[in-house]
């Protein structure tokens, strides 16, 4: 358990959670500023819990699903959610590739991107999540479903994400 006394042991959560949380906040909302004052608003809310002595036994989870609830509301305040692309894919800049293959890459990525966008956003979330490399107990808690519920949902959303990236934007 993290107390307001070992504000050491919070810094090192802050440094090792950080860049994690950030990415998954890039990938709900596009936008490199966005996710960097939300990140910081999730650890201001960590740090709140932390210092109030609510007990805090998994401190990732529990900043992911602050994360989570935040850039929610976000986006509920500035009416973005038909806007949020998800975009875990990021292309590397591989000299190797030509000019053609990197085009055909970065349309690959692209309808990926568009194709998670498309799914439902526990779908959305619960694969960011994973992709993260959360366990299911850690997804559970963030996302506020049973642990049980999580197998289910990624391996449904999973089978969405593949159709809507074979179907596009076909009927």
């Amino acid at each position: 358990m993290i107390t307001a006394d070992a504000p050491e042991t919070f810094n090192a959560w802050y440094q090792e959670l950080y860049p994690k949380i950030y990415r998954y906040l890039f990938g709900l909302t596009g936008s490199h500023p966005e996710a960097e004052q939300l990140a910081q608003e999730t650890f201001t809310g960590l740090y709140h819990m932390v210092s109030s002595r609510r007990e805090v036994r998994n401190p990732q989870a529990l900043a992911y699903r602050i994360a989570h609830n935040i850039c929610l509301n976000h986006l509920k305040r500035e009416k973005k959610y038909k806007d949020i692309i998800g975009r875990k894919a990021v292309l590397s800049a591989d000299t190797a590739l030509s000019r053609e293959e990197s085009l055909i890459e970065e349309q690959k990525a692209a309808r990926a991107r568009e194709a998670l966008a498309r799914l439902p956003e526990r779908d959305r979330t619960c694969l960011l999540l994973y992709l993260e490399e959360l366990s299911y107990s850690e997804i559970s808690e963030a996302l506020g479903v049973k642990k049980t519920s999580v197998g289910k949902i990624l391996a449904r959303a999973a089978e969405r994400l593949g159709r809507e990236i074979q179907n596009g934007d076909r009927p």
